[in-house]
């Protein structure tokens, strides 16, 4: 039964027993999870180094801010009272999806090519998004965990319109690798998605349009 001081915060208990966001906590942690598009869109428009020192100096200050959070560093009082309200019960002792994916951020774009590095982005950006606000809302089946069919429903749908969206990227590829990001999300219980989701799928893209050119065709 949920007590008078968690419906007071906005918080609801999870099926693990642990509380949890609200709706509208959430859909206000989601809204800020959309300015990690900055990174795919960023991609763009900067050279790979460049890209990948940006993005790894955002991860640092958000590590940064992660251990002082952890360590109990007085200067965490200068961003507390912005973090803490969006800061998960889970993530009180652990690292934050932003930390995650802005290492999600550096490491696609270190190491795969930039098609499939935006791809992966962009899949996790708006399929994770989708996911949870469709999921929350709507969510009547459950799967794995906290998961919903309408949840997984709404993260392939924004999968498909990712691999639409992605320059360089042909269709096809976007298309057929939607279905099997959406089980990587499904099944991502105890590695955080955001790392998990853009590094398989930005790594089967890579692979994939390197076959294609070996191959010398066109999709």
């Amino acid at each position: 039964m949920v007590s008078q001081t968690q419906e007071l915060k906005g918080l609801k208990p999870s099926t693990k027993g642990e509380t949890e966001f609200g709706y509208d906590r959430e859909v206000w942690r989601k809204l800020l999870h959309l300015f990690a598009l900055s990174i795919p869109i960023g991609y763009q428009f900067v050279s790979q180094t460049a890209a990948v020192l940006i993005v790894f100096v955002c991860f640092l200050g958000s590590l940064a801010v992660d251990l002082a959070r952890f360590r109990g560093w007085p200067i965490q009082r200068l961003w507390n009272p912005m973090v803490s309200p969006i800061v998960r019960p889970k993530e009180s002792h652990n690292f934050t999806g932003a930390t995650f994916i802005l290492l999600s951020g550096w490491l696609c774009r270190l190491i795969f090519s930039l098609p499939a590095a935006t791809f992966g982005m962009l899949v996790i950006i708006l399929g994770d998004t989708s996911a949870a606000l469709i999921g929350r809302r709507w969510g009547r089946h459950r799967t794995i965990g906290n998961r919903t069919v309408e949840g997984s429903v709404a993260f392939l749908a924004a999968a498909v319109i990712a691999g639409v969206c992605t320059p360089g990227l042909p269709l096809a590829i976007g298309l057929a690798l939607a279905v099997p990001a959406t089980f990587v999300e499904m099944f991502s219980t105890r590695i955080d998605d955001n790392l998990s989701v853009p590094l398989v799928v930005g790594l089967c893209s890579h692979l994939a349009l390197k076959i294609l050119a070996q191959a010398g065709g066109t999709v």
